[in-house]
């Protein structure tokens, strides 16, 4: 933990500094990306709902982002999971890579919805934790080793509690699944101008290896009430639980036969996030 608050610190100071020697808006050069740094340090590893890694781990994750035209951007980014603790025998180790690249477009202002921002993304997932555990012959937990997947995220912004819907299709493994999801964004201006609490909800579809069928169901509904702090414009912290409920029978089973869930998972975690 002590290694985690240093790093956070080091990060904001760089942030910072970096703010204040950035040029003004009108004067940025047009090829310099924006990027956003983030840091996360979660009791649990969970993914729509469903315990992964049952102890700590950290989240490192960069993006950068480039506009091509007022309405349309392209982005690449990385995430690294890193292992604190010697759940899946992987102790101070990555636990897992996630690289993507993709395109974000917004349409022009309809009458009736306002505008509809779509993100599409694809995303490699790489494992080196499973590789390791293929070699001693372990049964591995809801991976495989090394993923492929596209992403389609389509949101409502300007509507009240921005609805939106993320479609998902792991196309190496032959999983398709979506969520409908919408946040409720308040800020707490009686508390401090700075601080906003927001709450995103999604229920998921499709058919999954979390169900142990290929039945399409509804199998589970994940909801993240989250505190944040906006220290400057380019550094912001937060704090969060992440709650995920088994729907499904047959996913609450699954879920329940599996040492690490229960039919109501839960998780908190804090994070550090800079952009530029």
């Amino acid at each position: 933990m002590k290694k985690l608050f240093a790093l956070m610190m080091v990060l904001t100071s760089v942030c910072l500094f970096a703010q204040e020697a950035a040029p003004a808006e009108d004067s940025r050069p047009a090829w310099l990306p924006t990027l956003e740094l983030s840091l996360d340090r979660s009791s649990r590893y969970m993914s729509e709902g469903n315990v992964g890694n049952p102890d700590a781990i950290d989240t490192l994750s960069l993006t950068l982002g480039w506009d091509i035209t007022d309405n349309l951007s392209f982005h690449i980014g990385g995430v690294g999971i890193y292992d604190e603790t010697d759940a899946c025998n992987n102790r101070h180790n990555i636990e897992e890579w996630n690289w993507l690249a993709g395109l974000t477009y917004t349409t022009p202002e309809f009458d009736a919805i306002g505008k509809i921002e779509i993100k599409l993304d694809y995303i490699y997932y790489n494992y080196p934790r499973n590789k390791a555990d293929a070699l001693t012959g372990k049964t591995l937990h809801n991976h495989t080793v090394d993923t492929k997947e596209y992403e389609i995220d389509i949101t409502a912004v300007d509507l009240f509690l921005s609805p939106g819907i993320v479609f998902v299709h792991d196309f190496e493994n032959d999983v398709i699944k979506a969520n409908v999801n919408v946040t409720f964004e308040q800020k707490l201006e009686k508390i401090s101008e700075n601080l906003t609490f927001e709450c995103p909800v999604e229920l998921w579809f499709g058919n999954h290896q979390y169900s142990g069928t290929d039945n399409t169901t509804v199998y589970s509904l994940c909801v993240q009430p989250s505190l944040n702090y906006e220290i400057t414009e380019n550094v912001s912290v937060g704090t969060y639980v992440l709650m995920g409920w088994a729907l499904d029978s047959d996913v609450r089973r699954d879920w329940k036969d599996d040492e690490n869930n229960n039919a109501f998972n839960v998780c908190w975690g804090l994070n550090l996030t800079l952009s530029f």
